[in-house]
């Protein structure tokens, strides 16, 4: 596969490449690598959930102590909120 880039990316990658002892290709492969491997933790952090929604509530609970919900909102509103 032969990949176009423009001058200025070219001798970029070129230098990266010298500068660490290494050819152009492998300088790509790496990275094509580590882009694979950043995707993969991204989609792993998405479908787990952060907190389960007892676990939420209690937080919510302790952040709020001394402050009030805005009228006509309720722990159970921001605990769903961005839900869909």
């Amino acid at each position: 596969m032969e990949i176009r880039l423009p001058p200025d990316k070219e001798a970029h990658l070129a230098e990266l490449a010298a500068s660490a002892g290494r050819s152009p290709d492998e300088i790509v492969e790496e990275a094509v690598a580590l882009w694979e491997e950043r995707q993969a933790r991204q989609r792993h952090q998405a479908a787990k959930p952060m907190h389960a929604p007892a676990e939420a509530a209690s937080r919510i609970r302790e952040l709020r102590k001394g402050h009030f919900l805005p009228e006509g909102e309720s722990i159970k509103d921001l605990i769903s909120y961005g839900r869909a």
